[in-house]
Order: structure tokens, then sequence, then C-alpha cells
């Protein structure tokens, strides 16, 4: 598998105390984020998370459903944003994000299927149409949080989400829905070991 990001981890253990860490999915809808958070639910401990005093969840076992800035919302949203759900009183910072990526191809089609909050004019029919009867692209839209984001096309749409989270320099695991499923054991061991 491939797994971005592996020299991150170091920096993690070293500025957040065990007892602060949480590890969970971020990523764009449609790349697996809800698959990850089960195989880590089920598999991931931080012992030292059921002793924090600076965090009222995850007690369990230190791993959460989203980071508390929004599962699907882009990097620049940490310590910008609070989720509406599970966002209150988490330290940003101490969160520890493995971002899933899917190709663009399988996640277009994903999308045809199941939208969420993006939008670019396509029907059931001529999915995931991306360019328009004059051959130009469908421009694509996306509500993060309480903010619109205005993009050329669906591909401009995935092409900048992940750009921006290849462009961060806080800690974090990036890799694809493909090794999740193919190599989930050790996808799933890599990140928990971080």
């Amino acid at each position: 598998p491939i797994i971005l990001g592996l020299d991150t981890c170091q920096t993690y253990r070293d500025t957040v105390k065990p007892e602060d860490r949480m590890l969970g999915p971020a990523g764009i809808f449609n790349t697996g984020t809800n698959l990850l958070f089960e195989l880590m639910k089920a598999n991931c401990n931080i012992v030292e998370a059921k002793t924090s005093t600076t965090h009222r969840e995850p007690k369990r076992n230190g791993m959460r459903f989203q980071p508390s800035w929004g599962k699907h919302n882009p990097p620049n949203y940490r310590n910008q944003h609070v989720a509406k759900f599970w966002g209150d009183g988490i330290n940003q910072t101490a969160f520890f994000p493995v971002v899933m990526i899917k190709d663009f191809y399988s996640w277009a089609g994903s999308q045809c299927r199941h939208s969420y909050t993006s939008w670019w004019d396509h029907d059931a029919q001529h999915c995931p149409n991306l360019v328009n009867a004059n051959d130009r692209p469908n421009r694509a839209a996306v509500r993060y949080g309480k903010h619109t984001q205005q993009y050329t096309s669906l591909l401009d749409l995935w092409n900048k989400y992940y750009q921006e989270w290849e462009e961060q320099t806080f800690p974090h695991l990036t890799t694809r829905y493909e090794d999740l499923l193919f190599h989930g054991e050790e996808v799933t061991r890599t990140a928990c070991d971080c």
C-alpha cells in the first residue's frame, strides 16, 4: 500500500502528549472515511486516551469519527471552524487525520450516486457529465461548513481539495481507498501505530 506522511508520525508523537492524542479519518465525500473509522475504532487503541483531561470524547480508545473542524472540510478549516457534531471542546492540533483519497474516475462515479453537499450540472443518464453541450467544463460547487466554494469543474474540485492536503505541514497520513480495500489490515495497523 501507499501511505504518505509516515515521516510526520514522530513529530506528532513528540508534540502531543499520549493522553491527548486522537486519530480519525478525513477526506472528501465518497472516499471511504466511514470504513476507515470503523476499522480504526475496532482495531486501534490509545490506552492513555481514557485518562485525558483535555477532551471528553473519545475516551474509549482515542479514535474520532472526524476532525473537530469537519471530516469533509478542507484542511484550511483546521483551527478556523468547529464542526456541528463532535467539534466543541476539542484541541484541533491534537487530532491526527488519516486522509482518504480515491482515484478521480471512481470517485466521480460515486459522486453521481450520492453528491452530499456538492453540485454540478448533471443528470442520472449523463453522469458525471464533466462537460456541457458546448464542450466546456461544468462548474462545480461544494458547501463546506457555512461557506460554499466554487470550482471550474468536478476535476478542479478533486484536484484543489487534495492539493491543499498535500501542501499541509501539520502531521497527517494520506492513503488510497483502494489500499484500504486490498490491504486494510496493514493500512489500519500503520495508522494506529502512528
